[in-house]
């Protein structure tokens, strides 16, 4: 059986990795309107920088932060392991 204080310190380190993967693919798409909208106004080297630096931070919250920290957290907590 796992003990009470190390389910709550698993439990707030899956709120923050949580919290981090939302705010990195919020930032992600904000990142990616900016850039389509330099593209579409004509600067095509801003909209480039704003489209990739988009794409890093939508991996960086839904890979990096979701796919691979949060949801092993999440299975650990559910599985009692």
């Amino acid at each position: 059986m796992v003990e009470l204080p190390a389910v709550a310190v698993e439990i707030a380190e899956l709120v923050a990795v949580t919290l981090g993967a939302g705010a990195a693919a919020a930032g992600g798409v904000v990142l990616e309107r900016f850039g389509l909208s330099a593209v579409t106004a004509g600067d095509l080297a801003l909209g480039a920088w704003g489209i990739a630096m988009g794409l890093l931070a939508l991996y960086v919250g839904v890979v990096a932060l979701g796919y691979e920290q949060a949801l092993p957290r999440l299975r650990r907590l559910t599985t009692g392991e």
